[in-house]
Formats: structure tokens, C-alpha cells, sequence
């Protein structure tokens, strides 16, 4: 049986996020994300179901990284995120960059 190379567009890189995602916590993520893009995944997924608190400029920060991944041909997708965090992605237009519908995180315990 010949082999054949996997093109390296076909692997999910995932990035857990947790804790308060605050504007002093953006820069460390912005460099966690973008080091993802950097190795070329089919599908970036941003785990945040450890987040406890995202703040509008760590919102921004995922925001441009679903729309770097847009322009380089890797999906984006958000997962296992609270109610409220998914409230904060909405009012900011991610869901026209993701490719995975916004939904909340069924085990969540976090309330609107």
C-alpha cells in the first residue's frame, strides 16, 4: 500500500483557555493563539470552558484570531463557553467568523 503524506491542514489544534480573561491576560493569549495559527491547523478551536470571566478586550483578542484564521484558510470554532461569554461573541459579530455555531456549553454552571 503506497503512503501518502497528511497535508498539515488536516489537524485541530485546540488552545484551552482558563481563568479571568481580562486586558492585562490579552497579550499572553493573543501570543497563545497566534503560535497555534502559526503551525497551519485545519480547525483552531479555543476551548474556554476553565474562562470564568472574558473581558471585552480579551473578546477582541479571539475575534482577531477567528479573523487572522479566516484570511490563512484554518477553521475557527469556540467551544465549551458560558452563556455570558457566548452573549459578549455575539454582540461583537463572531459568528460570522467561526465555523461552528455559537452554543452554549451544555455542562456549564455559569448563568446570564
Amino acid at each position: 500500500m503506497p503512503l501518502t503524506s497528511l497535508s498539515r491542514h488536516n489537524f485541530r489544534t485546540i488552545v484551552r483557555l482558563r481563568g479571568e480573561l481580562t486586558l492585562t491576560s490579552a497579550p499572553r493569549m493573543r501570543k497563545k493563539l497566534l503560535r497555534a495559527l502559526a503551525r497551519s491547523p485545519g480547525v483552531l478551536e479555543a476551548d474556554l470552558g476553565k474562562v470564568t470571566y472574558l473581558a471585552p478586550a480579551a473578546s477582541a483578542v479571539l475575534l482577531a484570531a477567528a479573523a487572522t484564521a479566516r484570511r490563512s484558510g484554518t477553521g475557527f470554532v469556540i467551544t465549551h463557553a458560558s452563556p455570558r461569554s457566548l452573549h459578549m461573541l455575539r454582540e461583537l459579530g463572531m459568528q460570522r467568523l467561526v465555523d461552528a455555531p455559537l452554543l452554549p456549553d451544555p455542562y456549564s454552571c455559569h448563568e446570564m
